[in-house]
């Protein structure tokens, strides 16, 4: 029988670890990842972050920079912006980024803005500085840039820290960056166009095709169902210039960007423009990939739309016929003043076509043709008010509106009174402008009352003031534009 000897292991004894138990006074340790509460917001808010740079940028113009690692720095504002969420295969701890166009006076640049958690708020026509380590070329971005586009960058302020952006919001920074690319002086903008050319075919195989509009309205946000099951906002915004009007549609972030737009005041130069048919057959603008917008563009056009635009605003406007002006005329010394002056409305008409810019006062005696208290009534527009250039009107005295939810104090609708005639002469209906005395000496009641009329009280007052003689005491100043009616005697 053969002896057995031992085995190798038999040698060795395992060895169980002892547990150590803590000290009854050890408080427990909390186990983090290495980085400061100042180094995790800095790198989820590099806006707020103090940013030492450790080299020095040169300070360039974008049509100086050149692709390569160099560290610059350089000036723009963003003629295009759109947002994109989501992880991407580059930068797999962004969760999303900014795909911008940024234009000086000399050229443009496509920037990729990655932002770590939440979204930097970009606007367009804001003003950036940029400070970074790289600038690439064009090839990897697609052929469908601007051509003005010359050089790109990527940048990661949240994660890379030598990239670094800024954005400014001071008034000396108004006047910086707003010359149209390509634009000499004393010569025609290549490739500008009215709106009118540019709906009737200029959109179709027009090279680098631009617009200059005027804003004309702001409507409400909406939110649709795409195909793909996801929720996209939208807002549409009324452009127009001395040959026609277009609806322009911005979609989720540009719509941030339209809230300080300002109806009748604020100009943009669209480059670029996407054409889009709506269901009417009209022609409408998209904001596509390689659209420019310049908001409040700075050479000798804009300047004149903008002045006709004023001049339109103050024509049409539903504003300037509703909205009573405090402090122009002197109501106690135009209605029981010594020298109280009664015109025919032809020699009110000779008298202000003869000097537009003086301010008097006088009498006028009229009779109502025609009233439209029911009809105005019954469809919910007996008090009106303006906002965001869009109409509102209602039965109530104070209402929000519909856009910007901003709560409005509301005024009588001045098309309550329609034709109004004596032997010279006539006033269409909407033309005068009411003061709340004159309605409240016309109706004898406050316009909170008025308001609140019932519909028989409606229809047997309208029955009573039609036909009816009176006079009126109104004002004129080249300031309003529009003559005022300061008081009704009857």
């Amino acid at each position: 029988m053969k002896a057995s000897y031992p085995s190798i292991q038999s040698f060795y004894k395992r060895e169980i670890p002892e547990e150590k138990k803590p000290p009854t006074d050890a408080s427990p340790v909390n186990v983090g990842d290495g980085f400061t509460e100042e180094e995790l917001s800095d790198a989820l808010d590099p806006l707020s972050r103090k940013w030492n740079p450790e080299r020095e940028y040169e300070e360039q113009i974008i049509a100086q920079l050149i692709p390569g690692p160099r560290a610059v720095t350089f000036v723009g504002r963003i003629v295009n912006l759109a947002t994109f969420f989501g992880h991407t295969p580059k930068q797999p701890k962004a969760a999303g980024f900014h795909s911008l166009i940024v234009k000086d006076d000399s050229a443009a640049i496509s920037i990729k803005l990655y932002f770590a958690r939440d979204q930097y708020p970009l606007q367009l026509g804001q003003l950036l500085s940029f400070w970074t380590l790289f600038i690439s070329d064009t090839s990897k971005i697609g052929s469908k840039i601007v051509s003005a586009v010359i050089v790109c960058a990527n940048m990661f302020p949240g994660r890379v820290t030598s990239d670094h952006i800024m954005i400014h919001t001071t008034g000396s920074t108004d006047g910086i960056c707003h010359v149209p690319l390509e634009y000499k002086k004393n010569q025609p903008l290549p490739g500008l166009m009215t709106l009118d050319t540019w709906l009737k075919g200029g959109h179709d195989g027009v090279v680098n095709a631009k617009i200059l509009v005027c804003v004309k309205s702001l409507g409400a946000k909406k939110t649709i169902k795409r195909k793909d099951g996801a929720e996209s906002d939208l807002a549409d915004v009324g452009l127009f210039d001395h040959t026609g009007d277009v609806r322009m549609t911005l979609w989720n972030s540009q719509i941030e960007s339209s809230k300080d737009w300002q109806p009748g005041t604020t100009i943009l130069l669209l480059s670029n423009p996407g054409y889009k048919v709506l269901f009417s057959g009209k022609g409408s603008v998209r904001v596509a990939h390689q659209t420019m917008i310049d908001v409040e563009p700075d050479f000798p056009d804009a300047e004149w739309l903008r002045k006709y635009a004023a001049w339109l605003m103050k024509k049409e406007s539903l504003s300037s016929s509703v909205v009573w002006p405090e402090g122009v005329w002197d109501v106690d010394a135009a209605e029981y003043g010594v020298v109280r002056m009664l015109f025919t409305l032809a020699e009110l008409d000779r008298w202000v076509r003869s000097d537009g810019d003086q301010t008097f006062t006088g009498m006028i005696n009229v009779t109502i043709m025609e009233m439209s208290l029911v009809s105005l009534q019954r469809r919910n527009m007996l008090m009106c008010a303006e906002c965001c250039g869009v109409p509102i009107y209602s039965n109530t005295p104070t209402t929000p509106c519909c856009n910007c939810s901003k709560p409005l104090s509301l005024s009588l609708n001045p098309r309550i009174i329609g034709t109004l005639l004596d032997e010279t002469g006539s006033i269409s209906p909407g033309k005068l402008l009411w003061s709340p005395r004159a309605w409240t000496q016309l109706f004898g009641r406050g316009v909170e009352e008025i308001a609140r009329m019932t519909d028989e009280e409606v229809r047997v007052f309208e029955q009573r003031a039609l036909w009816l003689r009176c006079h009126l005491v109104v004002g004129w100043s080249g300031d309003v534009g529009r003559l005022g009616v300061l008081g009704v005697l009857m």
